[in-house]
């Protein structure tokens, strides 16, 4: 979606963020980018969330 609505988005993110992290550092901020993405969609039921109301 990002390529067809935003051509080159893809690219100048790679080259900007992800090209100057080693590879231990991508992992590292997947592993914390997916515990970030975990809070942002809570399991309990009528968690009490600014974004989810």
């Amino acid at each position: 979606m990002m390529r067809r609505h935003a051509p080159g988005h893809v690219s100048a993110v790679r080259q900007a963020v992800f090209d100057r992290l080693t590879p231990q550092q991508q992992k590292a901020l997947g592993e914390i980018m997916r515990i970030v993405a975990e809070g942002l969609q809570p399991r309990e039921a009528g968690a009490d969330l600014p974004w989810l109301r």
